[in-house]
């Protein structure tokens, strides 16, 4: 009765409460209980005993001499049989990795109970009755592989099977982006991330939290696993459990630190300095060279990382002894850095001293100079060759007049610019001018962990857990600090907790329940006094705008093309994700069958919003200060962008009021899995799968729905006749359609979801034969779905959050909607009345919430979720064998594939048709004028005056975008579907796919003599079709993808010399000779990749075979053949030109990855269970710079040549000392 009580309570819980599927982290001891002859003993007791706690479980073989111990904790174990007429046999050392099934056979011998036969041996390495592939990274190796700042999580990287990007930068323990950044050869969607057997998944398909190594006992990266148990991911499953408390009291401290100066200095920052050191003695000043000598070439910077981790049995002296069933282990860490920023960020472009002075004149001397020449935005005239077309007047010798700086706000933003240190050379562009190399990367984090485990009784276990953790504010990213220290910094915060309770029943000594829940939240955003601290009154803005934001003001961001931003783009919108978890699991035996059966249940929340553009955005382009109307002549924004914001006369301006949200995805799931042991040789592991996610939901359906083609529009009648009144010579009035318009979840009958939730079967197999007691043959297949959750994405509000844009011009600059006091044509700047009150007394645009329904995007651009949006489906499967070699080698070797589809794209529905295109290698001049021809607008506003009284919100909103007020339109527009909307994107078109075919090799040496190694070799062949080469092509193009690598190596080590007390050599020296010589290790890990492919425009090449590109002795001044390319801009691809040239060329890759991680440590024994160690850790050992991509445009002066670093760290020294107990 009390047993089917509990299951019911189990049942109803699971019900009751928010859950979720998540990997096991705990493991399995299993075998047979056999006589001398090989026969099956029944009945017989077996006692499993973790070593370290003294908790004792006991079973029963059954009529198959079968035995099972489940859901154990990873450690040390020692096994007690006991049979009638045999001897008691005690079988030691068998050590049980994490989330592991692991095989031990008892064979007893005949004779009384009371005779004992002790065995020590280690268990075996073969997996005989699961298909898997990945690694276990137990203790020793988390502990004493050299890794960054101690993050365990960074040692994924070195697991067979597991990609990466191959960019190895500083990263540490709240780096959970970079931190999480692995994935397996065609991963459609994220990792599982799990720790303690709970979800551990944060944002975006992150790991929530990062564990400090001494807070990780150790952890399980499986690439390949065709359990049912796996569900919600079709990624790699990352399983870590933290460490327990045991019968005694057992810990560590830990104190790492390292100084910049240490550190190996990037590629490019030794260039410029030793460069400006040749400038300066050639030109006679030895004083600056000596200045510059006596300068370190590292910045100053420091980091200290510490904590301190302990635990035991929970004992109240005379009132309780928890030995032997209750357990705490309590972790801190913490660490604070005071650094510079990684050399990918150092390259920044600001505008010459010249420049500011309006100064241009410098850049006519670079190749193409006609790209350079800056036009005065007010001498708009007709252009006498292209009809409906317009130019402008150049100024004089490209410098414009100190007349015209009339930009309010030009002085105060240009002087937070810093002043140009990093002079290009001789006919090369002016960009990458300002070497930002002491830019401050200062962090600071605090990590909180304790677990409890308890031995309620023989069948009630049970142990909780709790975390949290702290990040930030990050004083990053602020490369103004010459000249306006804290502008730019980027002010992360985030924050983690977390927490976990799982019970285990044993109701009988065949059946099993396992109950866990969780409970986990992460908090993202950012915090930027300094950008805070300003209005936009402060840079000579109107005050209104002060007023518009509110206590929520922000510095205005003037964002310059062609040059770096100088400020943040915002208040933060802080998002809060949160999943609660549980999962009601049962395991029952039955002979020859281990069945498992589940159910589980995810709700995931994410909640965000507010702050964003509150102040004002202002964009500067040469969109007037070049030639044309139309960037027909070739034009750069730099120089030409820095000019229009000298004239005050920007591109766009824009500010918004945003809302918040909360969305919701609700998530079920069950299984069931029977490990059928066929013959003592043959394992069968049958799995079904079924889940059921449901489509997002916002709490009050504060979202856009998606996108109705059919829907016929309030301005349809309307623009369909003004068509007709004025059409043009591709297009029949006939054909002119205007329809097709937005959807809101839950208005005028729309469901509440975004997407519909579907139902999902997932069939799993896997087969293990154990050919002989060293080599086991592996199988396995499963269908995988990847997840859709509100974790991963936010909503589009527009609507709810709406933003004000003005029409700059609607004519191209022939005039201009501003005020007189405002207006370029009268010499001034938009900018001093950047939002001018409108016919209905207004500035600013409120949120129309739903209102606007169907027109809500109309004159707008346009992404959208389809309702009927399909999850990625994946189909993987695996063959090879396991070899084990003496006692502790084993060699793991397989072919493996998969095939994904129903993958999201994005494709265009509004696209260009097909014949409208240019074909060939040559410029087409006459497509792109006659598509970018200016023609009458049918979507002018005084064609739908009936609006203003029958649907005035409507007018209200067409009245502020240029799409409506401009006369005049371009050509190309009304050839495309849709025309009424400025651009229409399917995000959700599952029209996608990826190949891959891979040989995984891995050969593993566990620690014995002193010595450990893990190698591993992955070869892989992927294609994917996932972007559309022309936007009227009717399917996705196949390509090789840039989610893998073809070859990848990795490998760890770890070697204790022998020397000293019970070594090799000096085994018998004196304790101060032994002191010296003896405990020394080595530890090492290795890396290599190629790059990812190089991505390419649509460029004109003259070559036979695109290959050719190959054909170069490369280097970093050539790292490609840069020969029958089209170099001239005026004779390059105009607009509307099909792709004539690859986006990727096979064998043209990016920089390889190749890194060596070395250290080195002392281990001084102090006392018994006393030890320290003191350690020395080289990361990147041989300093290698790892390059960015090349330069692939054609008409820069860069062309072929790599110009920056990645973000990967040169050679980073970092010292230790650890004490353990």
């Amino acid at each position: 009765m009390i047993h089917t009580r509990f299951a019911a309570a189990c049942a109803v819980l699971l019900f009751l409460l928010h859950a979720a599927q998540a990997q096991e982290t705990r493991s399995m001891l299993f075998g047979r209980v056999l006589d001398p002859q090989g026969s099956a003993i029944a009945g017989a007791t077996v006692h499993v005993r973790n070593s370290e706690t003294g908790v004792a479980l006991v079973f029963k073989s059954n009529d198959a001499g079968y035995y099972e111990a489940n859901l154990l904790l990873p450690g040390n174990y020692e096994l007690t049989v006991e049979s009638a007429g045999f001897k008691k046999l005690i079988r030691n050392g068998v050590t049980l990795p994490v989330s592991s099934r692991l095989e031990v056979a008892l064979p007893l011998e005949v004779g009384g109970v009371s005779e004992t036969v002790s065995v020590t041996a280690e268990a075996p390495l073969l997996e005989t009755n699961a298909v898997s592939s990945g690694r276990v990274l137990d203790n020793k190796t988390v502990m004493e592989l050299p890794v960054l700042g101690n993050s365990a999580m960074l040692l994924v990287k070195i697991t067979p099977g597991i990609q990466t990007g191959g960019v190895n930068n500083y990263l540490a323990l709240h780096s959970n982006a970079g931190g999480s950044d692995y994935s397996v050869g065609g991963n459609i969607g994220g990792n599982s991330w799990t720790l303690d057997g709970s979800p551990n998944q944060g944002p975006g398909r992150r790991s929530a939290y990062l564990p400090y190594t001494d807070a990780v006992s150790e952890f399980k990266v499986e690439t390949n696993n065709f359990d049912a148990s796996i569900g919600q991911s079709s990624g790699a499953a990352i399983t870590m459990i933290s460490k327990s408390g045991a019968n005694d009291f057992h810990g560590t401290a830990t104190w790492q630190h390292w100084q910049q100066r240490w550190q190996g200095s990037p590629f490019f920052v030794k260039q410029n300095y030793y460069r400006r050191i040749a400038q300066a003695s050639a030109a006679g000043n030895r004083a600056l060279a000596d200045e510059i000598r006596a300068t370190d070439l590292q910045p100053a910077g420091r980091s200290n990382n510490w904590g301190a981790s302990g635990g035991g049995p929970v004992t109240l002296p005379k009132i309780y002894n928890g030995r032997n069933k209750l357990f705490w282990f309590f972790t801190y860490n913490a660490f604070k850095d005071v650094k510079t920023e990684d050399a990918s960020t150092f390259n920044r472009t600001v505008p010459s001293l010249a420049a500011r002075n309006g100064d241009f004149s410098d850049l006519l001397s670079l190749p193409n100079a006609a790209r350079y020449v800056v036009h005065d935005p007010t001498t708009v005239v007709a252009d006498p060759a292209r009809a409906t077309h317009f130019l402008r007047t150049p100024f004089p010798g490209n410098t414009i007049p100190r007349s015209r700086f009339v930009n309010p706000s030009y002085d105060k933003i240009a002087k937070l610019y810093p002043v140009p240190n990093n002079p290009p050379l001789p006919g090369r562009d002016p960009v990458d001018n300002y070497l930002a190399s002491a830019t401050p990367y200062n962090w600071d984090y605090k990590a909180y962990s304790n677990r409890v485990d308890y031995q309620l009784s023989d069948n009630f276990r049970m142990f909780g857990r709790w975390s949290y953790n702290n990040f930030g504010p990050e004083d990053r990213g602020d490369w103004t600090y010459e000249s306006a220290r804290g502008l730019n910094v980027g002010g992360l915060v985030r924050n983690n907790k977390a927490g976990n309770i799982d019970v285990v029943y044993t109701q009988t000594p065949t059946t099993l329940w396992d109950f866990n829940l969780a409970v986990g939240q992460f908090r993202e955003g950012s915090i930027q006094p300094t950008a805070l601290a300003l209005k936009p009154g402060d840079i000579g803005l109107p005050a209104y705008l002060d007023q518009k934001a509110g206590a929520q003001h922000i510095l205005p961001q003037m964002a310059v093309s062609g040059y770096t931003t100088i400020s943040p783009g915002g208040v933060s919108n802080w998002t809060r994700t949160r999943n609660t978890s549980a999962k009601l699991e049962m395991t029952h035996i039955q002979r020859n069958h281990t069945i498992r059966a589940a159910f589980d249940n995810r709700f995931m929340f994410r909640t965000g919003g507010g702050g964003g553009n509150t102040s004002g955005n202002f964009t500067f382009s040469n969109s007037y200060t070049r030639r044309d109307d139309d960037g027909n002549a070739p034009s750069t924004n730099l120089g030409l962008g820095w000019a229009a914001f000298i004239l005050g006369v920007p591109n766009s301006i824009s500010i918004a009021t945003n809302d918040n949200y909360a969305t919701l995805t609700p998530y079920y799931a069950g299984y069931v899995q029977d490990s059928w042991r066929v013959t003592s040789k043959l394992t069968l592991n049958l799995g079904l799968r079924t889940e059921w996610e449901g489509g997002a939901t916002e709490r009050y359906n504060r979202m856009i729905a998606g996108f109705d083609p059919t829907l016929s529009l309030p301005i349809t009648a309307a623009a369909q006749a003004a068509y007709a009144a004025s059409p043009i010579p591709e297009l029949q009035a006939s054909q002119f359609k205007v329809t097709g318009g937005t959807l809101y979840t839950g208005s005028n009958g729309q469901p509440r979801n975004l997407f519909k939730g579907e139902l999902m079967w997932l069939p799993r197999i896997g087969a293990a034969y154990q050919m002989n007691s060293k080599t086991v043959l592996r199988a396995g297949y499963g269908i995988f779905y990847d997840t859709l959750n509100v974790m991963n994405f936010g909503p589009d509000q527009s609507g709810f959050s709406r933003g004000t844009g003005t029409n700059i011009t609607t004519d191209f600059g022939q005039t201009w909607n501003f005020p007189a006091a405002a207006n370029p044509a009268s010499g001034k700047s938009p900018l001093v009345d950047p939002f001018p009150v409108r016919g209905d007394g207004t500035r600013f645009d409120v949120p129309t919430r739903d209102a606007l329904g169907n027109m809500a995007k109309a004159g707008r651009g346009f992404g959208f979720t389809d309702y009927s949006q399909p999850h990625a489906r994946q189909q993987r499967w695996r063959a090879g064998f396991q070899r084990q070699i003496g006692k502790d080698i084993v060699i793991d070797a397989a072919y493996a594939g998969s095939y994904s589809n129903r993958i999201s794209i994005g494709r265009k529905l509004d696209f260009l048709p097909e014949q409208y295109w240019a074909t060939g290698s040559v410029r087409n001049d006459t497509i792109a004028n006659n598509l970018n021809a200016n023609v009458a607008n049918p979507f002018l506003l005084r064609n739908f005056a009936s609006l203003q009284q029958s649907n005035p919100l409507v007018y209200q909103d067409m009245s502020t975008q240029g799409f409506f007020t401009s006369t005049t339109i371009r050509k190309s527009q009304l050839l495309r579907a849709f025309p009424q909307m400025n651009g229409v994107t399917k995000n959700t078109t599952p029209s996608s796919y990826t190949r891959t075919h891979e040989i995984q090799l891995s050969v593993t040496k566990r620690f014995s003599h002193g010595f450990n190694f893990n190698f591993g070799y992955t070869g892989l062949m992927i294609r994917e079709a996932d972007f559309y080469a022309n936007e009227f092509d009717a399917l996705p193009t196949e390509r090789t993808s840039n989610d893998g690598r073809p070859h990848r190596l990795v490998g760890s080590a770890i070697y204790e010399l022998p020397i000293g007390k019970g070594k090799r050599w000096l085994g018998s020296a004196a304790r101060p000779l032994n002191m010296l010589a003896g405990g020394w290790q080595l530890g090492a890990t290795y890396e290599w990749q190629p790059g990812p492919l190089i991505d390419w425009g649509n460029l004109f090449y003259y070559g036979a075979d695109p290959g050719e590109v190959n054909n170069v002795s490369r280097n970093w001044d050539t790292w490609f053949n840069t020969a029958n390319f089209e170099r001239n801009a005026g004779r390059g691809p105009a607009a509307f030109q099909r792709r004539v040239f690859p986006t990727r060329i096979d064998g043209m890759r990016r920089d390889s990855t190749n890194q060596w991680n070395v250290n080195l440590a002392k281990n001084v024994h102090l006392k018994e269970r006393w030890n320290v160690q003191l350690r020395l850790d080289a990361i990147n050992l041989t300093n290698r710079s790892q390059m960015n991509s090349p330069v692939t445009d054609p008409f820069s002066t860069n062309f072929g040549r790599i110009t920056s670093q990645t973000a990967a760290t040169n050679r980073w020294i970092q010292v230790q000392a650890r004490m353990t107990f």
